[in-house]
């Protein structure tokens, strides 16, 4: 990181510490949707903090509730939490789903299959390279089936965290279509719920978000988030936030508007 980023960086902290004391939450049901409970030495109450604080502005809700709401475009008067995580990092299972169960709801886990059974060398690669996460490892199937067992839901997140923004139909249907199929053979359950990786609305196209359609009930995106729908109401949009987050910085975030569109 360089000196100007790291002044940047320090700006936007101190403009959000600021911001976030007079913030209060919308109404409205909010996504939130993380990946890690820190980049380095995770500790469950890292979350369980967090949530606490969150817990004091918010409800949290189960996430197949969120969706329902959303897509039936119900206007909420209070403010509702729901949690999803990409990537299927191992803290997912040991930290991140038994802070939530404290607090009675579920989470909504999207995988990467070859992520979740890749060798050390595949594992190196996804961490270094793919996702910048350097050092951690991935839910194993074991994990992952026990998430499901405990009221969590699995979703696909593209078999190697692909970026879905080409044309090419044959290798689209492996990285959304293949996904599915691997989870729900795993699971022996329906894996409904799917998100592209990286998030951004330029990271799909018109043709890849028609092909994820034919394969899933629910898409997701993690842009757009003053908006509930994007791409014509295909994609429902999610709010980034991270557990290690300072919570007036969620508070900011959550205190926009949600708009159906």
């Amino acid at each position: 990181m360089t000196e100007i980023d790291k002044i940047r960086l320090y700006l936007r902290n101190v403009t959000l510490d600021f911001l976030g004391l007079f913030a209060r939450p919308a109404s409205g049901i909010h996504i939130l949707n993380g990946h890690m409970i820190a980049r380095s030495n995770p500790r469950i109450d890292i979350f369980l903090d967090q949530l606490k604080d969150l817990k004091n502005v918010a409800d949290f809700i189960r996430i197949e509730d969120a969706v329902d709401l959303i897509n039936k475009r119900v206007e909420v008067k209070d403010t509702l939490l729901a949690f999803t995580f990409d990537d299927g990092f191992e803290e997912c299972a040991t930290m991140i789903a038994p802070a939530l169960e404290t607090y009675g709801v579920n989470g909504l886990f999207f995988i990467n299959p070859n992520f979740a059974e890749g060798d050390e060398q595949y594992i190196d690669n996804f961490t270094e390279n793919i996702v910048m996460t350097s050092g951690k490892r991935p839910m194993r199937w074991p994990d992952i089936i026990d998430l499901h067992k405990r009221g969590h839901v699995i979703g696909a997140h593209t078999m190697d965290h692909k970026m879905i923004n080409e044309y090419d139909l044959n290798a689209l249907d492996y990285q959304i279509g293949n996904c599915k199929a691997v989870i729900e053979d795993k699971l022996d359950a329906p894996c409904d719920y799917f998100a592209f990786p990286f998030g951004r609305l330029t990271d799909a196209n018109v043709v890849s978000i028609d092909v994820a359609m034919k394969y899933y009930k629910y898409i997701f995106s993690q842009s757009d988030y003053k908006n509930y729908f994007s791409y014509g109401g295909k994609v429902i949009n999610r709010r980034h936030f991270e557990p290690y987050w300072p919570v007036n910085h969620v508070k900011y975030f959550i205190s926009h508007h949600k708009q159906f569109l």
